[in-house]
């Protein structure tokens, strides 16, 4: 026997196991859940999954009338629930065979959203078993809790083998950040609508959901030109040069790299290019993330913070339209930052960096001022999109008076709220409250 013959045979499964396989499918799919979290995973599998809504309204009618008619043996009233208990679940385990039957599920869920625009997404089921499916549906379980899910979950009675069909689902997400969807799972309630027995699982990929923003019309702010060291190339990094005025005689101290050859051969003397350092407008837009740590994390109010990052992507879609340069201070635990305008960074990627950025549970002013404070100088106009106000903000907004930029200051307070004493005289101050941010502001 040659070696290419030998072959390992892969030992047969008794009929025993392959139904106790099938039986358990479900389960051994999801064995992370298990390890993540064994009590949320167990409860899933022994009362949220399995049962429909109808079947868990069965199953708690049976145990009360089980439980009051087992109080006295006179009166067999326990003996109609005890009867109807032992149906359903003989009729279960014999609708379990379906989970030897298969299917295919195909479709996508879409890369990026954005928050609390709805969505539908159409998966095709195809059944690859040789025997027809019944009562076929198709849904996603625990999803996160802002997304809005719409239970219209569509049954097709019969699927014959072969065959497929497409089955809709409708969601909203309703707020932003990257979420891990779960897996979409095909099932059959054959034959009451009970019980769910699953035919197929296809696993989600993780979804980006973008910041929801009004288009702003204009923003009133006076805007000056400052000279940035390096010019343009080095500011915005877009692979631009300074401005090119002509050439002049070589002088001593002179960059060997801005030599004109040509010219030097027609004139037989050394000539270099001479540029000039643009002066052009330099925008600067910090956002808040700061929220108090004092409150219940489940009554935590962050509508202040999600319409702050809302407003910061209006102000960056309408300077990015533009010929300025817009430098983004997302103030939180670390500064980050960003550039858009000029054609360097499309408003998609200014979204997708708001989408994931995160609240910050500490005061981060009096951390990143001395980081924000370096880039003033270069800064034209500044627009501060505050949370709330104390003093370190106060430091930072004279910080930029003193270094000669036009000043902004948006302040976001939750309606009914008491005012803040801003003296700020030299500063241009506006009020807002998240409902006015949400419905559109128009103009800022």
């Amino acid at each position: 026997m040659s070696a290419d013959s030998a072959k390992p045979v892969r030992p047969q499964q008794s009929a025993r196991s392959r139904w106790w396989a099938a039986l358990m499918r479900p389960i051994l799919a999801d064995r992370a859940m298990f390890r993540e979290r064994p009590f949320q995973g167990m409860l899933f599998y022994i009362w949220m999954y399995p049962f429909t809504p109808a079947g868990k309204v069965v199953m708690v009618a049976l145990a009360v009338s089980a439980a009051a008619g087992s109080i006295t043996d006179d009166m067999p009233i326990y003996q109609l629930p005890v009867t109807l208990l032992a149906l359903v679940l003989v009729t279960s385990a014999v609708a379990s065979i379906l989970r030897w039957l298969s299917v295919s599920i195909s479709g996508e869920w879409p890369d990026r959203v954005t928050a609390g625009q709805p969505l539908r997404i159409d998966f095709t089921v195809k059944n690859e078993s040789r025997w027809p499916l019944l009562d076929v549906a198709i849904e996603c379980f625990k999803m996160p809790a802002s997304w809005k899910v719409y239970r219209d979950e569509r049954m097709v009675p019969t699927l014959p083998p072969g065959q497929s069909v497409t089955l809709p689902i409708r969601v909203t997400p309703d707020r932003r950040g990257l979420y891990q969807l779960p897996p979409l799972r095909a099932f059959s309630t054959f034959p009451f609508n009970l019980f769910r027995n699953q035919l197929g699982r296809k696993e989600s990929q993780a979804v980006l959901v973008l910041p929801k923003f009004e288009s702003l019309t204009r923003i009133n702010l006076k805007i000056g030109n400052r000279y940035q060291p390096g010019g343009i190339s080095f500011t915005s990094q877009i692979g631009e040069s300074p401005e090119y005025i002509g050439n002049r005689d070589y002088m001593p101290g002179d960059s060997p790299q801005h030599i004109d050859f040509r010219s030097w051969a027609r004139l037989a003397r050394p000539v270099v290019r001479e540029f000039q350092e643009e002066y052009f407008h330099r925008l600067g837009l910090v956002v808040d993330t700061f929220v108090p740590r004092g409150r219940l994390p489940w009554r935590r109010d962050d509508r202040a913070l999600e319409a702050a990052v809302s407003l910061t992507a209006s102000v960056a879609d309408v300077f990015s339209r533009g010929e300025h340069l817009l430098d983004v201070f997302a103030a939180g635990p670390e500064l980050h930052v960003f550039r858009t305008g000029r054609n360097t960074t499309p408003i998609a990627a200014v979204l997708e960096i708001l989408a994931n950025v995160p609240a910050c549970h500490e005061n981060p002013f009096d951390r990143i001022g001395a980081a924000l404070s370096t880039e003033l100088p270069h800064i034209s106009s500044i627009v501060c999109i505050f949370l709330t106000w104390d003093e370190s903000r106060r430091h930072l907004v004279q910080a930029a008076l003193d270094h000669g930029c036009i000043v902004k200051v948006i302040l976001i307070q939750q309606a009914g709220a008491s005012s803040f004493p801003l003296s700020l005289p030299e500063t241009e101050v506006i009020l807002l409250t998240p409902g006015q941010i949400e419905s559109g502001i128009g103009e800022l």
